[in-house]
């Protein structure tokens, strides 16, 4: 007999996001499964969770920002699930009363590692997120990595509950199969080595600055070009990118990103932290290497040889030796690149599919 699926996810609108793709892939999991999904969120792309086979519910968006607006979507959460009597409830980091809470960022470490300090009281993610682990009324937990769960698991004494770490499933179609680039339209000659920071946005998370250093410590005699992608501005930087031996090109969001990874030779995110960092692992299924922060928590999934390309401490002159050695070597990007492809294809949607339905036995919802 079908059952009854809410999925909450307040801002459901921008699909090329992580987190909207993942409701979609649960939306499609539970559709394949003959059961009926509701995607409620407050901004929606309603034919997109259609295509995906789910029913969108709309919510009422209180028009001023802040905790009370988030405290407003709990309260129409509630509602529709007094109407709808779900079966099961997934939460994504919104909502307090769930059967799955995953949550997708860690507020209160980012803060700190990014800002040297404690993250105010009144921080209005931090305060739902406080509310939410310290209620606690979930019966799991779903981290994007093992640093998200170790801090998470400290910091909210969750010991003794399930607490599981699901990195994020790859659309192995999009991003393992597809050829398309941008080098053509950019103008970058073919014997140009391309080094790229492809991302959502918020260029001081991501360490855009800390790689524009270390752009000045590469080989001047190499053809190099920097793209930098992502929702922000360029502005901060302009210093910087004056001084630059070496063309820098800033590219805008685009719903085609595998055009943008399928054009770099060299991927960089030297972020302040990324709870996990889903471009990376899109990138590694485009067949290139990788270098990222330890506190990024894509690397986790690194193998071989590929771990050596972990940043152990952010510093331009440690950023600079890495992608130094790759940008000497056109034999290592080629073997680094087969070695992440390999190592990404264990994370198609398939595999995660097999996961998902685990963790749904485990918490005995019987599909």
């Amino acid at each position: 007999m079908p059952k009854t699926i809410l999925i909450s996810q307040k801002d459901i609108n921008v699909i090329r996001s992580g987190v909207p793709r993942l409701v979609l892939s649960e939306i499609k999991f539970f559709k394949n499964k003959g059961h009926n999904a509701y995607a409620i969120a407050e901004r929606i792309k309603e034919d997109a969770v259609i295509i995906a086979g789910g029913t969108p519910y709309k919510t009422y968006r209180w028009p001023i920002s802040g905790f009370f607006r988030r405290k407003f979507y709990m309260k129409r959460v509630a509602k529709a699930a007094q109407s709808l009597k779900p079966d099961l409830i997934i939460g994504h980091g919104d909502i307090i009363n769930q059967d799955i809470c995953f949550i997708h960022n860690c507020v209160h470490l980012a803060f700190e590692l990014i800002n040297g300090k404690k993250l105010p009281i009144d921080h209005e993610v931090g305060k739902i997120h406080s509310e939410i682990l310290t209620t606690k009324n979930f019966k799991v937990l779903v981290c994007n990595s093992e640093m998200m769960k170790h801090d998470l698991t400290s910091r909210f004494n969750l010991e003794g509950k399930k607490i599981v770490v699901h990195y994020p499933e790859l659309n192995s179609k999009q991003f393992g199969q597809s050829t398309a680039n941008i080098r053509d339209e950019l103008k970058i000659a073919k014997d140009t080595i391309v080094i790229g920071l492809i991302t959502s946005g918020n260029f001081k998370k991501r360490n855009v600055k800390l790689l524009l250093e270390a752009i000045y410590d590469l080989p001047k005699e190499k053809n190099l070009h920097i793209l930098i992608a992502g929702k922000d501005k360029s502005e901060p930087f302009r210093e910087l990118i004056e001084k630059s031996n070496h063309p820098i090109t800033f590219l805008p969001p685009t719903d085609e990103v595998e055009k943008y990874y399928n054009s770099v030779d060299i991927f960089v995110l030297p972020a302040h932290i990324e709870e996990f960092g889903m471009s990376v692992l899109e990138v590694m299924a485009c067949k290139k290497p990788v270098i990222v922060n330890k506190m990024v928590g894509s690397s986790e999934i690194l193998e071989g040889r590929s771990k050596g390309f972990i940043l152990q401490e952010l510093s331009k002159d440690n950023l600079a030796k890495k992608i130094t050695t790759l940008v000497e070597s056109s034999e290592l990007r080629l073997e680094l690149g087969e070695l992440n492809y390999t190592t990404a294809m264990k994370y198609s949607t398939d595999n995660q599919d097999e996961k998902f339905e685990l963790l749904l036995n485990e918490i005995g919802f019987d599909l």
